[in-house]
């Protein structure tokens, strides 16, 4: 049995998770171990409010995508999603975990 992959995430893109309104996970394509050996679909993941173990949502992969950040505009991603992992990561190529 694979062990589920865990993501902790900034509070207000865990409440994202944690009520619907966000439907996936975008990293940086082969970023810490975020590459589709690891994220793929049928995989659990475990998302997190920070590092803590009080906050916690469980969910599972139902497919990945992997493409820059026109493509994810194309594929339906909202822009501020697209912004706020630019933010923080720059252009990059990207892998998303839709759950």
């Amino acid at each position: 049995m694979e062990k589920t992959l865990f993501v902790p995430l900034k509070g207000i893109y865990y409440d994202k998770i944690k009520d619907g309104s966000q439907d996936c996970e975008i990293r940086p394509l082969n970023h810490r171990g975020w590459n589709s050996k690891n994220v793929h679909a049928g995989r659990d993941i475990n998302f997190s409010r920070g590092y803590g173990k009080q906050d916690r949502t469980l969910k599972k992969i139902t497919k990945t995508h992997i493409g820059c950040s026109v493509s994810l505009g194309l594929i339906g991603i909202p822009k501020w999603h697209i912004d706020a992992v630019e933010g923080i990561y720059g252009k990059r190529d990207w892998l998303v975990a839709f759950v």
